[in-house]
C-alpha cells in the first residue's frame, strides 16, 4: 500500500508491550524487592509462585503482608535505581522484534505510565532496548497506550498487539478491534484464561504475527 499523497510505502503496525511480554519484569522486581526489604530468608519459594490469579500489586501486598504504600515505595526505589536497564529479556523476544521489521512491518513498543512519573523512565527504557539491539519505529508510554496508538496511526494498519495483561488486551480490543490483540501467556500469568482474544506463548505469538504481516503484504503489496 502506498500513501495517496506522498507515494511512500505504508506498512502494517505491530505493537508489543515491554514489561512482562518482552522483558522478565516480575522475577526481576521480586528479586529486587526481596533484597530491598531484607526478606530473602524464607520468601524465595512463595515469592516466585505468582501466576496472575491476582493483580501483581495485590499478590505482592498479600504475600509479603505489606501496605499499598510500602509496595509503591519499593516500586519507586526500583525505578529510581534504573533497575529497568538490567531487566532480563525473555527467550525469543529479540528474534520476534527483529522478525517483525524484517518482514516489513513497523514495530511499536509500549509501556504503561508509572504511578509516579520519573524523568529516567524513558531513558532507561530506551537503553534497555539498545542493549538488546531492538530497533523500533514508535514508542508509546501511557496508561491508555492502545487508545493513543489508535489516534496516531490508521486503525486498519494495526494488525497485532501483544501484551501480557488482560486489562490491556481488553483496552486494545476496544480501541483497535477484537481481531487485533494477542494475550501473551508465560510463567507469571499462567492462571489467566481468555475467551474472545487469542492466547498463546511468545513463540506461537511470533508465528501468528508474522503470518498476519504476510497476509497484509499479499493484500496490499509491499
Amino acid at each position: 500500500m502506498h500513501c495517496s499523497k506522498c507515494s511512500e510505502v505504508i506498512k502494517p503496525v505491530v505493537a508489543i508491550d515491554i514489561d512482562g511480554t518482552l522483558g522478565d519484569y516480575h522475577s526481576h522486581f521480586i528479586s529486587f524487592a526481596l533484597q530491598y526489604t531484607g526478606k530473602n530468608d524464607g520468601f524465595g519459594g512463595p515469592a516466585f509462585g505468582y501466576d496472575g490469579r491476582l493483580t501483581f500489586s495485590a499478590w505482592f501486598i498479600e504475600t509479603f503482608n505489606m501496605s499499598l504504600e510500602e509496595y509503591r515505595q519499593i516500586k519507586l526505589a526500583y525505578r529510581q535505581g534504573g533497575m529497568k536497564r538490567s531487566m532480563p529479556i525473555f527467550d525469543g523476544a529479540r528474534a520476534l522484534c527483529w522478525s517483525v521489521r524484517d518482514f516489513g512491518a513497523e514495530l511499536w513498543v509500549t509501556t504503561t505510565r508509572p504511578y509516579l512519573s520519573l524523568d529516567n523512565i524513558v531513558p532507561d527504557t530506551v537503553e534497555w532496548l539498545r542493549r538488546h539491539e531492538i530497533e523500533y519505529d514508535g514508542m508509546l508510554f501511557d496508561e491508555d497506550k492502545y487508545e493513543q496508538l489508535a489516534t496516531r496511526v490508521e486503525k486498519r494498519r494495526v494488525i497485532a498487539v501483544l501484551d501480557d495483561l488482560p486489562e490491556q488486551v481488553y483496552a486494545a480490543e476496544e480501541s483497535l478491534g477484537t481481531h487485533v490483540p494477542i494475550l501473551c501467556v508465560g510463567k507469571y500469568n499462567s492462571a489467566i484464561g481468555r475467551g474472545a482474544s487469542m492466547t498463546c506463548d511468545l513463540d506461537a505469538a511470533c508465528d501468528i504475527i508474522l503470518a498476519r504481516i504476510t497476509e497484509w503484504r499479499e493484500q496490499y503489496g509491499s
